[in-house]
């Protein structure tokens, strides 16, 4: 307390938090912005309307909750189209919505908040209208919904939302209500690079400039909102290529961390992508292994390097349990049918590849174990890694004879550890 400045002329610092009380300190309650500032926000510089059109932005106002979220929206459609409020209000009405599955706090607040959900699929018509259906502005929120709480890099967000397919949503009716709306606007903004992308999700609110630069960020509102769209998990699927490819741990920390979290599941969060077992041997390989080293060797955060290690090793795990057991398929050829006991026998050289991977694995959590004093676990996943890299590559393999070396000097430590303990 005595490092946070005393009311005065002197800098103040300001804590946004979720939690209901820090440090015995209760939060500020913010009230709603008033009737006129809200209009105010809606209406920006210069803009002068006549009363039934006043009353159009009330009515939004009111609908939208006065969010400041929603108004900045509104004042930015308002702003770039050659759009009166009441047409708008009225193309928001008649926006229709997803069926989406609701639960969960949040999402009860978005399903009650259904006319601000109806102004972001305006948002998204408009894109994909100037841009052609699933525009890359349009892909790219969707995409942002996975990424970590925080600002999010352009490049790395455009090539996420360049992997989510195009497709037509079949939405007729928003074509058609686009097609006289936004007359003047398509020819200024065809084929949006993302660059290009990113500023118009800037112009219309949808996204927020950050510090960094070449970094935007997105409200959690929206973030919300494209998961719930995301159903088949594209944009998901989309995220994590694009952080296994692009991403580096100096600079998307988070953002792999989040990737790690949809891969894998962390508590009760539940695993939201399957990844092909190629695929996952490159990403431990290319992101786990030195995600985890480095969370625990730089911060400190052993508990979260040993969690992210042990559901690493079970996925592997199950990879290989697939490999060894016995499946029925009949390969035919000319009139010769025979029958493959198991995916292992079927692609031998992928099934050593799994059981060198789940060993280097296992190698870093024993590593990491022993550096935690957890001697018995440490040497247990040791022992393990040897039996795998022995049966694989043989005794005489440098990576054999580095692990059984390891393992050699367990007891000798073990005992230093315990005579430092008893003296």
């Amino acid at each position: 307390m005595d490092l946070l400045p005393r009311f005065g002329g002197e800098t103040h610092v300001i804590i946004s938090t979720r939690l209901p009380c820090i440090m015995n300190l209760e939060p500020l309650k913010l009230s709603y912005l008033s009737g006129v500032e809200a209009l105010s926000l809606m209406l920006g510089i210069g803009k002068d309307y006549p009363v039934t059109e006043v009353d159009a932005l009330r009515t939004i106002e009111e609908k939208v909750g006065r969010l400041t979220l929603g108004l900045a929206i509104v004042s930015a459609i308002l702003s770039e189209l050659p759009i009166t409020p009441t047409r708008l209000l009225e193309t928001i009405n008649r926006m229709p919505l997803k069926d989406m599955s609701w639960s969960g706090k949040e999402d009860r607040w978005l399903r009650k908040n259904t006319f601000l959900l109806q102004l972001f699929e305006v948002c998204f018509s408009i894109f994909d209208h100037a841009d052609g259906p699933r525009s890359l502005a349009t892909r790219m929120v969707l995409a942002s919904g996975w990424f970590a709480p925080g600002a999010i890099p352009v490049s790395l967000l455009a090539q996420a939302a360049n992997k989510i397919p195009e497709k037509c949503q079949g939405r007729c009716l928003c074509r058609k209500l686009f097609q006289a709306l936004t007359c003047g606007f398509t020819s200024s903004y065809i084929k949006k690079s993302e660059l290009e992308a990113s500023s118009l999700l800037l112009r219309f609110s949808i996204a927020r400039s950050s510090t960094k630069e070449g970094y935007i960020q997105f409200n959690e509102l929206i973030k919300l909102y494209a998961k719930k769209r995301d159903v088949p998990g594209a944009a998901a699927q989309a995220m994590i290529q694009a952080v296994v490819i692009q991403g580096s741990i100096a600079q998307n920390l988070d953002h792999l961390w989040a990737a790690c979290f949809l891969l894998f599941g962390f508590g009760r969060d539940p695993v939201v992508v399957e990844l092909k077992v190629s695929e996952l041997l490159y990403l431990v390989k290319r992101v786990v292994l030195p995600l985890a080293i480095h969370t625990f060797i730089t911060y400190s955060r052993c508990t979260a390097a040993l969690e992210l290690l042990r559901l690493c090793t079970n996925a592997l795990e199950a990879a290989d349990q697939e490999f060894v057991t016995p499946v029925d398929k009949c390969l035919q050829k000319s009139l010769c049918c025979w029958s493959v006991q198991t995916n292992a026998e079927l692609n031998p050289s992928l099934w050593e590849e799994l059981a060198l991977c789940r060993a280097s694995v296992l190698e870093t959590r024993a590593k990491l174990m022993l550096r935690g004093a957890q001697f018995e676990i440490g040497e247990d996943l040791m022992k393990k890694a040897v039996f795998i890299r022995t049966s694989i590559c043989g005794e005489h393999h440098p990576d054999t004879i580095s692990a059984r070396e390891t393992l050699s000097k367990l007891p000798r430590l073990i005992s230093t550890v315990q005579v430092h303990a008893s003296s």
